[in-house]
């Protein structure tokens, strides 16, 4: 494993770290999936639900969340996830129904935004503007009931 791949794992820590206190405030069984887990990253018992917890570094120069589907030729990320919701930490918090984000990422597929990327360039993915991000983003009724 290199630094950058313990770097993004730390960071992807904190942003989950953040999350969970968020959820925490109206569902307090909430908690953190430790070690991997492609199905999801948060589980919240009281919902049976799971919450996926993305970032991505390069969204200010590019202007664009990568949503991987692929990694080292296997189904990975959005393709795996079982999660109900996305909660994508960029400029903003941004919190999006799984199911949205798939059906945006199936109409890039095999266009300019499926895109190679990852470390050592081992995944696929769709870039979605950060403009469609805000616009599909809602606060979830669940933490706000």
């Amino acid at each position: 494993m290199t630094e950058k791949f313990y770097k993004d794992l730390d960071t992807g820590k904190v942003f989950e770290n953040k999350a969970l206190a968020l959820i925490k405030q109206k569902y307090p069984q909430a908690y953190i999936i430790d070690g991997y887990y492609k199905e999801w990253d948060i589980y919240i018992p009281e919902l049976e639900m799971g919450i996926e917890v993305k970032s991505d570094a390069q969204y200010q120069k590019t202007g664009n969340f990568y949503v991987e589907y692929e990694c080292r030729k296997q189904p990975s990320g959005i393709s795996t996830t079982k999660s109900k919701y996305y909660f994508i930490y960029l400029d903003v918090l941004y919190i999006i129904k799984t199911d949205v984000l798939k059906n945006k990422c199936r109409k890039y597929l095999n266009t300019k935004k499926d895109k190679i990327g990852g470390d050592y360039k081992a995944s696929k993915g769709i870039i979605i503007p950060i403009k469609e991000l805000q616009y599909e983003s809602r606060r979830l009724n669940f933490l706000h009931n």
